[in-house]
């Protein structure tokens, strides 16, 4: 916030300097100056306005931000900012950018991600471009030298070409091209693109099977983009880190418990669209956290936003956690149509990795799912596609252990003796017990573990450190 208001002519300058020294986070901070000009202000200022349109967007306020675009008729200013809405249609976005391009007009101002780690996910969504990527190279690199420094067009056509193959799955071929960009744009010293490219490597790491989850590839991340940017993505960098936490023995507890009390945005307070990811986190540490009805308001905020903005990947993503969330509250009705609503625009749109990176918390549901409602190609190729990460990271989304739980001396012996391999009958010769009351105890400690097997109890209790 800043400490003395601003004048109508400071904001202006201020959106002059829109991705250099001044950032999203920077005008969402005087919103409340955007906000309280008069009108005989905006009127002499008429450039402020500006900065009424990029809270309005961010505040979901997308009628209302039309109304300042269209107050800007038959200028630049009105094609700028055209550009920039998000329910804008790609005809017109087209349209306009080859209007742009012939009156040779600079333009460095367009947002890459509005805040979004990813580079295609931002306050517009660009996935719907995906089949095009490969068939219109020329058109799009001619698009991006427009829209961004015209060194970096090739870098940030690799970095869309990256995200398409991850979403595809060739996963060889997103590596390949991540790490050209990585390399250009560290070379180039631009910061804020290089943590769109290590954001999307950690993802292609993880899809590979690899832990990354031990704190240094997110510290490598802040190193990055410390010297430009940092404070438009600090928290963008505060959610990867809980993001990646979930993959991680023990730091689910640990992390996702302080992203919810210190770091995650009040949806209830200061909502911003800017903090879109660090909402979707914010609801996965409230399924880890099993409140489910905080999970199920805040998806419900979201939804007509996200649907009102095209946000396609956004709304997928969206009903996948709803999915998980009614089936882990033994909602299955529910679970099931927000599954369906999920895959009809995962398959449409080519999102195998945005299903199949839930794993473990989405693979039973696809089991069930199929098995129920029939199977399909696509459907069993996300399956499998959730198994594998199942199988490399089962600790993503585990439940968060309840800490006042515990175990009578009795049922840590059982357990003990569980994690060496004796059976049911040999655990009662050695407590002088029937098997029966070794079945009483195995019972206690399943429910307590939420667990159905002693060899899931023996990998619970050593996830959670009970043993």
């Amino acid at each position: 916030m800043q400490n003395e208001k601003p004048t109508p002519k400071d904001l202006c300058d201020r959106l002059t300097n829109f991705c250099k020294t001044y950032f999203l986070i920077d005008s969402r901070n005087d919103k409340q100056f955007y906000y309280a000009l008069t009108d005989a202000e905006l009127k002499e200022f008429p450039l402020a306005k500006c900065g009424i349109f990029l809270n309005l967007v961010m505040d979901g306020e997308l009628e209302k931000a039309w109304d300042v675009v269209n107050s800007f008729k038959g200028t630049l200013v009105f094609q700028f900012l055209s550009l920039v809405h998000p329910q804008i249609a790609l005809v017109d976005f087209i349209k306009i950018l080859n209007e742009l391009k012939v009156k040779s007009y600079p333009n460095s101002r367009v947002l890459l991600t509005a805040g979004r780690p990813f580079l295609m996910n931002g306050v517009y969504d660009f996935t719907p471009l995906f089949p095009f990527l490969l068939r219109k190279k020329e058109l799009f690199i001619d698009g991006i030298s427009y829209l961004y420094e015209k060194e970096l067009a090739p870098s940030i056509y690799n970095l869309c070409l990256a995200e398409y193959y991850y979403q595809k799955n060739e996963l060889l071929n997103a590596e390949v091209f991540v790490s050209k960009t990585i390399k250009e744009f560290d070379t180039a010293s631009q910061r804020r693109l290089l943590f769109v490219a290590l954001y999307l490597q950690s993802k292609i790491l993880i899809a590979n099977g690899k832990n990354i989850s031990d704190g240094g590839y997110i510290k490598q991340i802040r190193q990055f983009v410390k010297e430009e940017g940092e404070l438009e993505f600090s928290n963008n960098l505060d959610a990867a880190e809980a993001m990646l936490a979930f993959y991680d023995e023990g730091g689910v507890n640990l992390i996702s418990s302080e992203f919810l009390k210190s770091k995650a945005p009040d949806e209830f307070a200061n909502f911003s669209m800017l903090d879109t990811y660090s909402y979707m986190v914010k609801i996965r540490c409230y399924i880890v956290s099993k409140k489910f009805t905080a999970t199920i308001a805040l998806a419900e905020k979201l939804r007509p936003l996200l649907h009102e903005g095209h946000r396609q990947m956004d709304l997928c993503e969206l009903d996948l956690l709803l999915s998980i969330c009614f089936y882990r509250s033994n909602e299955k009705e529910l679970c099931f149509a927000a599954l369906e609503r999920a895959l009809k625009i995962a398959k449409r749109r080519g999102f195998y990795r945005l299903v199949a990176d839930e794993g473990e918390a989405i693979f039973h549901i696809l089991v069930e799912y199929a098995n129920e409602k029939g199977e399909s190609p696509f459907l069993m190729q996300v399956l499998e596609m959730a198994r594998n990460m199942a199988i490399h990271h089962p600790l993503y989304l585990k439940p968060v252990f309840k800490k006042n739980t515990t175990f009578t001396n009795t049922e840590m012996e059982v357990l003990k003796l569980l994690e060496h391999g004796k059976s049911k009958e040999e655990i009662s010769q050695y407590l002088f017990v029937s098997v029966n009351t070794v079945k009483f105890h195995l019972k206690n400690i399943y429910s307590k573990l939420e667990s159905k097997s002693a060899h899931q109890a023996v990998w619970e209790a050593r996830v959670l450190g009970v043993i």
